[in-house]
């Protein structure tokens, strides 16, 4: 065989092992392929590549870090379902997909920081697409054009620049079962933008800027099972079953600054999964898990500063299994939770050994699972395992716990409580008032999770002689000296005395009463009408017993009141049938509906606009354009007249010499008579 049929041999065996043959800088592993890093020519060869056999037969095509990629360079691929890429794509590509069948058995596509800003206007026409991952880029908006996918099932759009959920968002995606907006810059959850989100089941928002859930309707996120809210900025979380979340599993507030949990500050009856770990929680008050009645699992792990766990805190939950509370600030845990839960870990939590001896011995091997590695401290303050600790008769110190110090404050028109209990069983506490009135306290008495309040404003708005007997606006218990509206005359020292067989303890506190800065300003002034506004609302958590209005009065012995809400978002009135040129006392006052006691106001004293003449209203401009107007008018008037008075004239001077001319007499005055030619001679020649 000779050189000239060797080479094209060659040739075609190098043709056919490009075309059979794994593509330059990519790993095959039967129908999927791997790129990573391909040059320009890497990338040609790949794309000529997938459009002959058996590789334009590929199910799985992921690109990682690919220069000069262009989605219009992917050829037409009718089996590829899965599509991942990890690379910048080239400008302008958010209008491929330009070929309606390109991809028409795509169910999975990721576009990882590819830098995108907008989202491309070809996913409409993935039909079969089951699963969109966008995270890492540079989307802003998510609105009701970005996604029309009636298939999709499962977006996730992480660390992007996303603030807030557009209108009807899902109403193209009917099927959306998970929606992951992690790492976004969001404020708040509205439970009303998920009304068209009659599928989903699990809303991952960790890592937003998340400060308040407005649950403003009844019938989104029904069918939601796992939440997760973790590393936002709540500080208070208010959820409840009858407006949202009533198939709710699972729940995830971990690192978000609660420092106070709250009596039944969720009400799920299927929550079974609770995460509170890093959340900084200092109390957690009577009734806090009550309305859980289905709780199985609770981490609230690495809270240091956990001082006080109250034992009324799960009420009579029976389905309580498991409960985390490593690394937080425990001395002595309650008994009663002790015989709830079934599983309990407490490695690195700062038990005082004392009371851990007696309380802890008879029920370590069976409840306490990190029981080897779970330490406690000494009265010397050294360290001590407690499967080395022996079952002593020294009675437990009896302590006072001040959560949040001995100095504290609290701002006008606040719900506030002023935390101070014993962790001993055997003794009583006795709170004593700055006016020097002695209180026995009793435990906390439990709110029925079914009380709703409504607030003030409403509830007269539709019912005009609806009167209610509040409660007291001061409540006393063994955990806390309590505020529904702080006043300030509320100020002062409280004392928390514990007294027990052994000794008595006592703690001084110190309540400071800060004013709020609101400030009502008058915005704009008329002859009869002022429209106020101010800076700020008053933060009232007791909607049914504060109430807000405007008074105006003058000093002929008039008054005007103006009922407001509570809830008023833009923080201003415009004040109307006012009397010209006169002064008003003008102010903002919150008050206590059962007494008319006003807790704050803010006043400013304004006069309106007296009534002007006509001479008055009218400015420089308009005068000038009056009196410019009038010139025109009256030149327009005078000219006409001219004009009329000349054509009278003129028209009379021609009758007359018409008349002359008919008689025979010359019509032409020529300063030669033998020139003159009357109309007759004329007429005759």
């Amino acid at each position: 065989m000779n050189s000239k049929t060797i080479i094209p041999i060659l040739v075609l065996l190098y043709n056919y092992n490009l075309v059979t043959s794994c593509p330059i800088g990519c790993s095959c592993n039967g129908t999927s392929i791997t790129c990573t890093s391909l040059t320009n020519l890497e990338l040609d060869l790949l794309v000529t590549t997938l459009k002959e056999a058996p590789y334009n037969e590929t199910t799985e095509l992921f690109l990682d870090s690919v220069e000069n990629l262009s989605m219009s360079m992917i050829p037409d691929m009718l089996v590829l379902r899965v599509l991942k890429i990890n690379s910048s794509l080239s400008s302008g590509d958010n209008d491929w997909f330009l070929r309606r069948h390109q991809f028409p058995e795509l169910q999975t596509l990721h576009f990882i920081n590819c830098g995108l800003k907008i989202f491309p206007k070809a996913l409409m026409s993935l039909t079969s697409l089951l699963e969109l991952d966008l995270s890492d880029n540079l989307l802003e908006n998510l609105g009701a054009d970005s996604i029309h996918i009636r298939s999709i099932q499962k977006v996730i759009i992480r660390n992007n620049a996303i603030k807030s959920i557009g209108v009807h968002v899902f109403r193209y995606m009917p099927t959306l079962k998970l929606l992951d907006l992690s790492g976004n810059q969001m404020t708040r959850l509205v439970t009303s933008d998920f009304t068209s989100a009659v599928s989903l089941r699990e809303l991952i928002l960790r890592g937003n800027k998340i400060e308040l859930i407005e649950t403003d309707t009844t019938d989104p996120l029904q069918q939601l099972e796992t939440m997760d809210l973790s590393q936002n900025l709540l500080r208070e979380v208010r959820l409840e079953a009858q407006q949202n979340f009533r198939h709710l599993f699972s729940l995830n507030l971990s690192s978000n600054p609660l420092h106070v949990i709250r009596e039944g500050f969720l009400q799920l009856p299927d929550l079974q999964i609770l995460q509170l770990h890093n959340c900084d929680v200092v109390v957690v008050e009577a009734g806090a898990f009550v309305s859980l009645p289905r709780l199985h699992s609770m981490d609230i792990k690495n809270n240091p500063n956990l001082a006080y766990f109250s034992p009324l805190a799960f009420g009579n939950n029976t389905a309580f299994y498991r409960l985390n509370i490593q690394n937080s600030g425990f001395k002595r845990i309650p008994l009663t939770i002790l015989e709830k839960v079934s599983q309990l870990y407490i490695k690195d939590t700062k038990l005082d050994c004392s009371c851990t001896s007696r309380d802890m011995q008879d029920y370590g091997a069976v409840t306490i699972v990190d029981w080897n590695d779970a330490t406690c401290r000494t009265k010397m303050g050294a360290v001590q395992k407690l499967s080395h600790l022996e079952k002593s008769e020294e009675p437990c110190r009896n302590n006072l716990l001040t959560p949040f110090g001995v100095k504290q404050s609290a701002i006008v028109g606040q719900a506030y409580r002023i935390y101070c209990a014993s962790d001993g069983t055997n003794s009583k506490l006795f709170w004593i008032s700055p006016n020097k009135n002695t209180t026995e306290a009793a435990p906390p008495e439990l709110k029925k999770s079914s009380e709703k309040k409504t607030d003030y404003f409403t509830t007269t708005l539709l019912d005009p002689s609806f009167s209610k007997n509040h409660e007291e606006r001061i409540h006393i218990s063994s955990e806390y000296y309590g505020f529904d509206v702080v006043l300030e005359s509320d100020a002062g020292y409280y004392e928390c005395v514990s007294k027990s067989d052994m000794k008595t303890i006592t703690r001084k506190i110190e309540l400071q009463v800060l004013k709020p800065e609101v400030y009502l300003n008058a915005s704009h002034v008329a002859t009869t009408s002022v429209h106020l506004s101010w800076n700020r609302n008053l933060k009232i958590e007791a909607v049914d017993r504060v109430a807000l209005r405007i008074t105006a009065s003058s000093e002929k012995m008039f008054k005007r009141q103006v009922q407001l809400s509570l809830y008023n978002m833009f923080r201003s009135y415009n004040l109307v049938n006012l009397s010209a040129d006169k002064e008003y006392d003008i102010c903002l006052e919150w008050y206590l509906t059962d007494s008319e006691a006003v807790i704050y106001k803010s006043c400013i004293t304004q006069k309106t606009k007296p009534f002007k003449t006509v001479m008055q209203s009218v400015n420089a401009k308009v005068a000038i354009g009056v009196i410019v107007v009038l010139i025109i008018v009256v030149v327009f008037c005078c000219d006409t007249c001219i004009h009329q008075k000349v054509a009278y004239l003129s028209r009379i001077k021609k009758q007359a010499k018409m008349q002359q001319s008919v008689s025979g007499q010359s019509i032409l005055t020529q300063s030669s008579s033998a020139d003159a030619t009357t109309y007759e001679n004329f007429q005759l020649s």
